[in-house]
């Protein structure tokens, strides 16, 4: 089978006609004496090289790709594009179709040692001038979050986007946030909630999202439902997102609730990942109409009916057990076949178990979660005024010590003799400050349970457990099967059962 016959290629450009400019015409006679007597002409007149984005270049490129180009000779490196990269991501098509490149101007010719030497060098540029881009998108873009801009692109349900004093952000859409303040509430107290439940019901009110004419996907809902930009980012929403140890670009001081925050660099990765690396929360400049209480509760409950659905589907009949018990021996699920008897369904079901549970009734370990629930509230209210009380002496502490090193800062802007003098103590402040916040940082993560306890404070299912003072009162067992259910997804992670009845709670935190 012969080979079919490849040709050299010319490619010529002219933006416009100036006296001083190479015409087409002659540049092609200066190219003709690069190549074989087996050519074609690229002619693209009247487009900058700015890009690629030309007739013929585009054409030329098919070409290459098609195997039937052996070399590309041009007049000059610019006339086939002004931009390194765009010109970097051409020679690599050449490279990978056995394609040479000459430019009659600048002596390249990629058929020569030397040639090849001079392109290698090229392309480091054009690496490093796509390193510079990179920088200068994440700089500019790190600027505009740091000044409070929006800076996520499309406005999400409840805004438009918009400018105030020259800044972008975001404009409530007044009928849509009432919406969202249904959504968030309606979530929040509502009793065996879903996502699915709160589609339905925006169904058949005729309510529609941004995205779709048929309405909300539970997606959607799910992305509203956890996104600050609702919220008030005030202390307790800051606390809530140290303990998930992301990043903060604005210091505590301007935690102050007078706007909402944002999280970008999620990349649809949730904030129950254990890789949390680039993602950082910002203080933006819009208006929250979420109270921070409301929201962390939302986001606890989110966490748990997930939780829940990763498990095997609840047996109801268990109550405020609900999705919680676990069979100590095997670590299948616990359910109710016949009430009052539990089963172990990796007996039942797997057949990998031969715990037996007959005779065991649910009232009787109801009764022994019960009172590890009474003991461990007795605990935690006791370990959480201490703690509470530990962490803001810190907070002053720090406060106190930042005070410090500002004054020592500004002194040292005086003369160098002064700089030169403080120095050791500003760094020495710098240490201190550093291991303190440090510390506190890691009291916060083991304090999560007492944040999980306050954010239901605005929440009428768990005032019941708050005196006026938010002080704990210790009534478990009085409860009804509804806030004792609140109380456990709260407190608990799982309970296992023993075929006896007796039980271990695994907690969360």
């Amino acid at each position: 089978m012969a080979k079919y016959l490849r040709y050299d290629a010319i490619y010529v450009r002219q933006s416009i006609d100036k006296k001083d400019s190479v015409s087409i015409e002659a540049q092609i006679e200066e190219c003709k004496k690069l190549c074989s007597a087996n050519f074609k002409v690229y002619k693209d007149k009247g487009y900058s090289g700015k890009n690629t984005e030309r007739p013929q270049v585009q054409k030329m490129i098919k070409d290459i790709e098609s195997g039937i180009i052996q070399k590309v000779v041009v007049y000059k490196l610019d006339r086939i594009s002004r931009n390194i990269i765009d010109f970097y991501n051409l020679y690599g098509i050449m490279q990978l179709h056995d394609c040479e490149f000459i430019s009659w101007d600048e002596k390249f010719d990629t058929t020569t040692s030397m040639g090849r030497a001079m392109m290698g060098i090229l392309v480091v540029f054009a690496q490093m001038e796509r390193e510079n881009i990179q920088t200068r998108i994440k700089d500019n873009y790190n600027y505009r979050i740091r000044d409070g801009r929006w800076a996520s692109g499309k406005a999400p349900f409840g805004f438009k986007n918009g400018k105030r004093d020259g800044k972008t952000t975001l404009i409530p859409v007044p009928e849509e946030i009432e919406v969202v303040k249904w959504m968030f509430k309606t979530y929040a107290e509502s009793l065996n909630i879903s996502l699915g439940m709160i589609q339905k019901q925006l169904i058949e009110k005729g309510i529609k999202g941004h995205q779709s004419s048929k309405g909300f996907s539970r997606t959607t809902i799910g992305h509203i439902l956890t996104n600050p930009v609702y919220c008030s980012a005030d202390n307790l929403l800051a606390e809530y997102y140290q303990k998930k140890l992301i990043e903060f670009v604005n210091p505590l001081q301007q935690w102050d609730g007078s706007f909402s925050a944002a999280i970008v660099g999620k990349k649809n990765r949730s904030l129950r990942n254990e890789n949390l690396e680039g993602i950082v929360v910002y203080i933006t400049n819009i208006k929250p109409v979420i109270n921070s209480r409301t929201f962390i509760a939302v986001q606890e409950r989110i966490e748990q009916n997930a939780a829940v659905a990763s498990n095997n589907t609840p047996n109801h009949n268990l109550k405020e057990l609900s999705g919680l018990l676990k069979c100590a021996e095997c670590g299948s699920a616990v359910k109710m076949q016949t009430y009052p008897t539990l089963t172990c369904t990796g007996r039942s079901q797997k057949k990998i178990c031969s715990v037996s549970f007959k005779g065991i009734k649910l009232e009787t370990v109801q009764d022994n979660v019960a009172t590890q629930v009474q003991k461990y509230l007795e605990n935690l209210n006791e370990t959480q005024i201490k703690k509470t009380y530990k962490m803001r002496q810190e907070q002053k502490e720090i406060a106190k010590l930042e005070k410090e090193l500002e004054k020592l800062m500004e002194l040292a802007k005086f003369s160098d003799n002064i700089a030169e003098r403080v120095k050791v103590e500003i760094d020495s402040l710098i240490v201190k400050i550093k291991e303190k916040q440090l510390k506190l940082k890691t009291d916060r993560k083991d304090d999560i349970i007492g944040l999980r306890l306050a954010t239901g404070g605005d929440i009428e299912i768990l005032r019941s457990i708050f005196d006026e003072d938010g002080t704990l009162v210790f009534n478990y067992s009085d409860l009804d099967i509804e806030r004792k259910q609140m109380i456990l997804r709260v407190l608990v992670d799982r309970i296992y059962v023993y075929k006896d009845g007796s039980v271990n709670i695994e907690w969360k935190g």
